[in-house]
């Protein structure tokens, strides 16, 4: 769904012709993951006998405060206002996330070389043995699948926060409230709940999984250099130097160069895989993998 039209005023004190307000009520249902406490709306045309009441009407209001700014929601929409084009700017974003589509595979898949391992340590003032800890600890070592797919891990419990949890009873392999091993499947079969996520909401699927050989959540895709998560996922299918390039962008980001140079990985650790990285003994496997690579 693209931009929409309506022809008078919807909402408080409205005109509210009914193929307006169904036009309103359907945008706001494409628009629901920018509105937390708003369940999808019944697309009648109506208002009823109490606009007032309307969760339509209040549908309006949250939007108006959060996604419009109003500090005074007034609860209406008049065509071609302030609200309205807003609609159609979040419609016209959202249209073209739905356009897009994963790359079918890489068409460079070499593994890195010691002078990219060089250049990068160069640049982060740290060990080579450093960076090749980071890569065999986050994916094994592999940037791509043997099918040619960046490797990745997709993340039900950051997409139902993503979606406002809109999707957890209707589809609880893709959408869990909280974290949960037993949904991951593993290789390439993740790819396919990422497609069944996507189904739902593109964009956010794309943020709620990690990609390629340093397993960067497609949610930092600022930080790892990229406009857009889209833009991010696409380069994550180009070659394992574009990956580490992303790393490098998303370490300096994020202020982890002092711990890789001072082989701090508990503070590391925690900086790159969160506050519960002891639970998977993040810093313990870096320190061993760094061992190994600093006596070669």
């Amino acid at each position: 769904m693209s931009a929409i039209r309506i022809t008078q005023s919807v909402g408080l004190c409205g005109v509210n012709n009914p193929a307006d307000v169904k036009a309103i009520q359907t945008a706001l249902n494409k628009l629901l993951k920018l509105l937390p406490s708003i369940n999808a709306l019944v697309v009648d045309g109506r208002l009823g006998s109490r606009p007032e009441n309307s969760k339509t009407v209040a549908a309006i209001k949250q939007f108006q405060s959060k996604v419009v700014g109003m500090v005074r929601p007034d609860g209406k929409i008049d065509p071609n206002g302030r609200t309205h084009k807003k609609i159609n700017e979040k419609l016209i974003i959202k249209s073209h996330q739905l356009r897009f589509k994963l790359p079918l595979a890489s068409s460079n898949v070499q593994e890195l070389t010691e002078s990219d391992f060089l250049s990068v340590a160069k640049a982060l003032n740290c060990k080579v043995a450093a960076i090749k800890a980071v890569a065999e600890v986050e994916s094994s070592g592999d940037a791509f699948l043997p099918n040619g797919k960046p490797k990745i891990l997709y993340e039900a419990h950051i997409f139902s926060r993503f979606t406002n949890h809109q999707y957890d009873s209707s589809h609880p392999s893709v959408s869990s409230r909280s974290w949960n091993r037993s949904l991951y499947v593993g290789g390439a079969l993740e790819y396919k709940r990422l497609e069944k996520a996507m189904e739902l909401d593109a964009t956010e699927a794309l943020k709620s999984t990690s990609w390629g050989r340093f397993q960067i959540m497609g949610f930092n895709f600022r930080a790892a250099g990229f406009a857009s998560v889209e833009a991010f996922v696409k380069t994550m299918f180009t070659s394992q130097r574009k990956q580490l390039d992303a790393f490098v962008n998303f370490v300096k980001s994020k202020g982890l160069e002092e711990y890789l140079r001072t082989l701090n990985w508990a503070a590391f650790a925690q900086g790159y895989n969160g506050s519960q990285y002891a639970q998977n003994n993040y810093d313990i496997k870096l320190k061993k993998a760094f061992d190994k690579y600093d006596k070669k």
